[in-house]
């Protein structure tokens, strides 16, 4: 792979970026009572695929397991704790729908990797946990450094390839959103990228970028400027309010 961005400014973009997940909300309750400023378009949360092995484990009661494999808003390092990120957060709500059925989201989140560098891990951090629903958030490293497109797509096509052959469901998140690292990162070709690969393996794609573009001009949420000593806590809301979402989609695509 070449890499297009000298090495000063790939850490200064690599800092950005992984500060999405820190500077991110305006004010956002920390319990889920306050569901409206997480509010998006009916369009943004449309889901037109189904979990079929999802599905028909819940059916027979038997237990879920999710893994979750990213980058560092996975791990949720912004909000200072993994139970804190919306992997977690994501899992107490599932908890809380599917109360009869044991359902564990084991979080893989490593900061700073490329989708191929995430999918070298797949063999000990996703095959060997026996999952039966992969969700898979890659693509602001591969912008932030410059991977060649063609490479990211094939990274992502190798990994949908070993879970689908394996019967385990996919679920891609896209990049996040700021209008600090837009100006600085190159997201759309990646973004036009996953999705194309998410569209022709007819899987969901969950629009975070989007979602976030929306909280942002809504004036919900304040990407660039909240203060240092803020930072946690509001990164704890988002993470939280994007579990809130990715939830209802998985709820959207089980009906």
């Amino acid at each position: 792979m070449r890499c297009h961005l000298a090495g000063g400014f790939i850490q200064r973009a690599l800092h950005l970026a992984g500060g999405l997940g820190v500077a991110v909300i305006a004010y956002l309750p920390s319990a889920f009572g306050g569901d409206a400023r997480c509010d998006v378009p009916a369009e943004l949360i449309r889901v037109e695929v189904a979990l079929p092995h999802l599905s028909e484990r819940l059916r027979a009661g038997n237990p879920v397991k999710i893994v979750a494999i990213g980058g560092a808003s996975t791990t949720g390092g912004a909000a200072g704790s993994p139970d804190l990120a919306y992997p977690h957060r994501l899992q107490e709500i599932l908890d809380r729908w599917y109360a009869a059925v044991p359902i564990t989201v084991v979080n893989k989140g490593v900061p700073r990797q490329t989708a191929e560098q995430m999918l070298e891990r797949f063999p000990s951090d996703v095959i060997a946990e026996d999952p039966i629903l992969v969700i898979w958030e890659t693509g602001t490293t591969d912008a932030v450094r410059g991977v060649e497109i063609d490479d990211f797509a094939t990274a992502l096509q190798g990994g949908i390839d070993q879970l689908k052959t394996r019967g385990i469901d996919i679920i891609l998140i896209d990049m996040q959103f700021s209008r600090s690292t837009v100006t600085v990162i190159d997201f759309e070709r990646y973004l036009s990228t996953l999705h194309r690969v998410g569209e022709v393996n007819q899987l969901y794609v969950f629009p975070r970028f989007e979602m976030m573009r929306y909280w942002s001009e809504q004036n919900v949420f304040n990407f660039d400027g909240v203060a240092k000593g803020e930072r946690a806590s509001l990164a704890a809301s988002v993470y939280e309010c994007i579990g809130r979402k990715l939830a209802e989609a998985i709820q959207l695509a089980l009906q």
